[in-house]
């Protein structure tokens, strides 16, 4: 990949970035500025935000995650290949998490497999990969964009690292193969019964596995390889929906266990 856009451009808008996710606002769409589908650069923007982070308040890379696998989502929103974002060690949470609602802009909830590497990813074979996880959980990934609206353009979302805030991480470890993941069912509803939205493993790139091996690919042609206990998100498994506030959201997936969060709008 190749940039045209000046660093002067790119400086500016991972600053805007920043600022907007520290502090919690919206700024308008960064793509009318960028070259068209300038993905070097909306990744840069991305790096320099998350060197800042790492730099200004101490946190640490500790995984990544694919977005836009699932081609359902991918219809949604307008937007037709994966991406992946950094996760820090402050996004992490447990389940039974309660996320503050003054945190986030407009946030999304979607469940999906996330896989625990137990050694580093350097070459991309699939086998390489599956005997480099330590295991697969359940988990939600916490969704936020600093865009007013949808996720805007493919620049927009890798810009705004993919639109993660964070993910919540499931009740039980599995080792990875014990289950079928192109067959696992997974279903959001509320405590109260309520259904948000439901899926199929296989939504994902055909079998959550692909999502990492795409990312493991990505990871070493940008020199940036997977690293030993880095936690990966894979990619939705049903739709991205917003996250209702004030109740308990479950996510559970069969054969791997559940997942549960509160939106919580009185903190």
């Amino acid at each position: 990949m190749t940039t045209t856009a000046s660093d002067q451009l790119i400086d500016e808008i991972a600053d805007e970035l920043y600022r907007a996710r520290r502090d919690t606002y919206t700024i308008d769409y960064i793509s009318p500025r960028l070259p068209d589908h300038d993905l070097e650069a909306a990744y840069r923007i991305s790096s320099i935000v998350a060197a800042r982070r790492e730099a200004e308040l101490g946190v640490k890379r500790v995984g990544r995650k694919v977005g836009l696998t699932n081609p359902l989502v991918q219809q949604r929103v307008g937007v037709f290949e994966p991406d992946y974002g950094i996760i820090h060690d402050d996004m992490v949470f447990p389940s039974g998490v309660r996320l503050p609602q003054s945190k986030f802009n407009f946030l999304r909830i979607e469940a999906e497999v996330a896989f625990a590497l137990s050694h580093d990813i350097l070459d991309a074979d699939l086998e390489v990969i599956k005997n480099s996880i330590d295991y697969v959980t359940p988990a939600f990934e916490v969704v936020d964009f600093r865009f007013p609206g949808n996720v805007g353009a493919i620049v927009d979302t890798i810009a705004d690292n993919a639109g993660c805030g964070g993910l919540v991480l499931g009740e039980e470890k599995h080792v990875y193969g014990e289950t079928d993941l192109t067959t696992i069912e997974m279903v959001i509803t509320t405590a109260d019964g309520t259904e948000i939205t439901r899926g199929v493993g296989s939504n994902v790139l055909d079998d959550p596995i692909n999502a990492v091996k795409w990312l493991a690919e990505t990871a070493i042609r940008q020199g940036e390889p997977l690293r030993a206990g880095e936690l990966l998100l894979s990619g939705s498994i049903g739709y991205i929906e917003p996250w209702p506030a004030d109740v308990e959201c479950i996510a559970a997936i069969t054969g791997l266990g559940r997942v549960t969060a509160t939106l919580d709008s009185t903190i």
